[in-house]
């Protein structure tokens, strides 16, 4: 064969071998773009993945746990039911109040504020007790742990319970202005007792009308009856009964007192 046409075959062949392997080439090429492209767009997904799954989703509006977050940022425990560490005493305190002035309470809680204004004449040591546990920021924190719907919603106890010596600041009082003309009406504000001159800190709010005598009536719901009513609301008619916590437990977060 001649030189020159082995010279041909041979430069078709090499021709033909470089073309397969920039074929081959190419190849390969695709193959790691495809690669890394997969590779890739996994490590998005396991990161969106992951990164979504460690957010917490904020609670429901008026659910228990965005209401304890309000408490918390009050300065509250974390639990409605915890105890708090308030000051007791060993007697009820002087009566200081003037009888003559107006005193306010500014009651804010975990769903919004409500006034309440005092009698301090007709109630005076009744009156003079809730300014004096007031200024010593007795209630702040203090659950509403008995709330029972269409009648009242009880709170005041440091041990958020309803009973026992450990849920009063220390002392008991008498009663004062316990049969008021046509019964307590809803917004009245009332001491709870367990017996006659068993006066300590817990009081209640009336959402409802009531006709039984015997509790110390001292004030009365000036605005803010529909933040009383949102409380209410939460309740357990089972606590007339058998003492079932509130579906909700609501909380005072700070009570400020006013005098004119």
């Amino acid at each position: 064969m001649p030189s020159e046409k082995r010279a041909r075959k041979r430069a078709q062949r090499e021709a033909k071998l470089a073309a397969l392997e920039r074929q081959r080439k190419r190849r390969a090429t695709i193959r790691r773009t495809v690669t890394a492209i997969v590779i890739a767009g996994a490590a998005v997904g396991i990161y969106v993945a992951v990164n979504n799954g460690s957010k917490t989703k904020p609670p429901a509006p008026g659910s228990q746990a965005a209401l304890d977050a309000v408490a918390v940022k009050a300065g509250c425990p974390s639990n409605p039911t915890t105890a708090l560490s308030k000051q007791s005493w060993s007697a009820a305190p002087s009566l200081t109040i003037n009888t003559s002035a107006t005193y306010k309470a500014t009651v804010k809680t975990d769903v919004g504020t409500f006034t309440i204004s005092f009698d301090a004449k007709d109630a005076p040591q009744t009156v003079n007790n809730f300014v004096f546990l007031a200024n010593h920021h007795y209630f702040d924190c203090n659950a509403f742990m008995r709330v029972i719907p269409g009648f009242m919603n009880q709170t005041g106890s440091r041990s958020q319970s309803n009973g026992g010596s450990a849920s009063g600041p220390g002392y008991q009082f008498l009663n004062e202005n316990v049969s008021p003309s046509g019964g307590y009406v809803a917004g009245d504000v009332a001491m709870a007792n367990s017996g006659p001159n068993t006066n300590g800190s817990q009081f209640f709010v009336l959402a409802g009308p009531y006709n039984n005598s015997g509790y110390s009536l001292f004030g009365h719901v000036a605005s803010g009856l529909t933040v009383v009513d949102k409380i209410n609301h939460d309740g357990n008619s089972n606590q007339a009964s058998n003492g079932t916590p509130p579906k909700i437990t609501h909380r005072i977060l700070k009570v400020t007192i006013s005098t004119s």
